[in-house]
């Protein structure tokens, strides 16, 4: 049986310049960056198509330039230090799907968390599209349910705080005005943050807000009043277009909940198939789409 591991899945957020055809310039031809004496880059990466769109399998390398292995001599019966320059540490295969803006990638223990990787691709990305004042980012996707049980377990909230930049292709429809606001200022990215004064919780119905996307179904979807800023950009962040989080009491106890920390992930096979790992990852970035009721700008 083929051994399994923990997938996660993000959004690739693009600013300033950056096109989606640039991102898949980094990929087909991609530099190599060093980071704390470890070098990354991307390996075997090949594009595909589907019969409708195309989509990129490849790997996050993390390998030592300046590497050593140990050797035996079996007739000195003694063991020696040899260079092996590039020697590779980890890997973690993954799929960029650009109609969702989605990535899915593998959890490597010890070497290449999920933190990391969305870290360690946006900056390879940057290194290797050549073009000024653009940048890439990968923000994770909550899991909602999870982030809602967590939000309805406290007293009440009292920090508020998101950085957000604009969705591109897809958007949640409670925080569309926040969409287009941003597009209307032209700007790239906002952070909000909102704190409580005299001790009393932020008058936020944010709990409910993401119990009723949870809960939405086609025929009787959630369509609240318009939502204060500071909500919305706590859902757009969740939707994988920024970071966020917040800050709340369970009694005595202050709990910060990070959309960064309830990430939306699945089991698959560690060597995967590419096709077999697209269309797992295509079919959850759909359902993704209809559960949250997103559209394409």
């Amino acid at each position: 049986m083929a051994r399994k591991g923990t997938y996660y899945l993000g959004r690739v957020v693009k600013t300033g310049a950056l096109e989606t055809d640039d991102i898949k310039t980094a990929l087909r031809a991609p530099e190599s960056i060093t980071r704390y004496g470890s070098a990354w880059t991307f390996l075997d990466v090949k594009e595909y198509f589907d019969g409708r769109t195309s989509y990129f399998f490849g790997r996050l390398g993390k390998y030592d330039p300046d590497g050593e292995v140990s050797v035996v001599d079996p007739k000195k019966h003694k063991e020696t230090k040899q260079r092996q320059p590039n020697m590779t540490r980890a890997s973690s295969p993954f799929i960029y799907i650009p109609d969702h803006s989605g990535l899915s990638f593998l959890h490597v223990s010890n070497h290449i968390d999920y933190k990391t990787f969305m870290t360690r691709w946006a900056e390879v990305v940057n290194a290797s599209h050549r073009k000024l004042l653009a940048q890439c980012d990968v923000d994770p996707i909550t899991d909602l349910r999870s982030f809602s049980r967590k939000l309805k377990a406290l007293d009440g909230i009292y920090s508020i705080s998101a950085t957000v930049s604009p969705p591109n292709p897809l958007f949640g429809p409670l925080w569309e005005d926040l969409k287009n606001y941003l597009k209307s200022r032209n700007t790239d990215r906002m952070k909000i943050e909102e704190d409580s004064s005299l001790g009393e919780p932020l008058d936020t119905d944010l709990a409910e807000h993401v119990e009723g996307i949870v809960q939405q179904s086609a025929e009787k979807p959630y369509a609240p009043d318009p939502l204060p800023i500071g909500d919305a950009a706590i859902l757009m962040a969740a939707d994988g277009y920024g970071k966020g989080y917040v800050r709340g009491k369970q009694g005595d106890d202050v709990i910060v909940i990070r959309t960064s920390e309830t990430v939306r992930n699945f089991s698959f096979e560690r060597d995967p198939d590419p096709e077999k790992l697209y269309k797992k990852t295509n079919d959850i970035l759909e359902r993704i789409k209809e559960e949250r009721h997103m559209e394409h700008e």
